[in-house]
């Protein structure tokens, strides 16, 4: 996590994260952020369900970021016990001044949603195959529960899928995630677009302050792997935020 951030200090081009590994996944919410105002007409003024893996999924994590900027937007986040959102997206939102509501029941959320992010339990995630077993067939979304949704509802879900959409739900009209995939051919077309044009400013990757003497405690931060890289750190009260993977810290 943070790798691409890594490659970023030291490449003489653009570097477009793609996704580093359960941290954020910013081109595919550019990609979330297009079909929600072609399909929605609005970013703002949304309440937006995410289903699943939320403290592994990376694209959570950024739609979650993105759609804070945005007023009036509401979160309910379904998941079991063990995959809650992290702390820190948790407290983006607050900053943010938007709220959340957390749920373990996907029937009893469906008819307050404008917007269901379904996501997929990724099996590369766990750290046994038996702890994948335990979460795996959780939620599984289908016609029953499509029933209990507004006829407004969009369905979305990054891809690929593994059994948490049902088949059936395909050939409703609600479900976009087929329509979401191809926005995002345009999305990225356009950003590598943006990425050739050389005119173009960024602020510096790093801002915070570098602390050699301290080590992120996220064993799958790019710093554990990559001694090299500068221990650089935000200093957010009293805490340190790692400015690789946003591993917080407390002093």
């Amino acid at each position: 996590e943070g790798a691409s951030k890594a490659a970023a200090l030291t490449a003489d081009c653009p570097v477009i994260n793609a996704g580093d590994g359960g941290h954020l996944h910013p081109t595919q919410t550019l990609t979330d952020l297009l079909t929600l105002r072609e399909e929605k007409g609005r970013l703002s003024d949304l309440t937006v369900g995410f289903c699943g893996d939320l403290k592994n999924g990376r694209t959570v994590h950024s739609l979650l970021k993105a759609l804070s900027c945005f007023e009036g937007n509401k979160f309910i986040l379904v998941s079991t016990q063990e995959l809650k959102v992290p702390t820190y997206i948790k407290d983006y939102i607050s900053a943010s001044g938007k709220t959340y509501e957390e749920y373990s029941s996907l029937e009893e959320v469906m008819p307050k949603l404008d917007v269901l992010y379904m996501t997929r339990i990724q099996r590369e995630r766990f750290g046994s195959p038996e702890e994948y077993e335990k979460q795996k067939n959780v939620y599984c979304l289908d016609a029953k529960k499509m029933k209990l949704a507004s006829p407004d509802l969009i369905v979305l879900h990054p891809l690929p899928r593994v059994d948490e959409i049902a088949v059936e739900v395909d050939d409703d009209p609600r479900a976009l995630y087929f329509k979401q995939a191809s926005y995002g051919m345009y999305v990225r077309m356009a950003l590598i677009l943006c990425m050739l044009d050389y005119r173009l400013e960024s602020k510096p990757l790093l801002s915070g302050k570098v602390i050699s003497e301290v080590k992120c405690t996220n064993p799958r931060c790019i710093t554990h792997t990559e001694a090299y890289l500068p221990h650089s750190f935000r200093k957010n009260g009293d805490v340190l935020e790692c400015e690789y993977c946003d591993e917080r810290i407390l002093i």
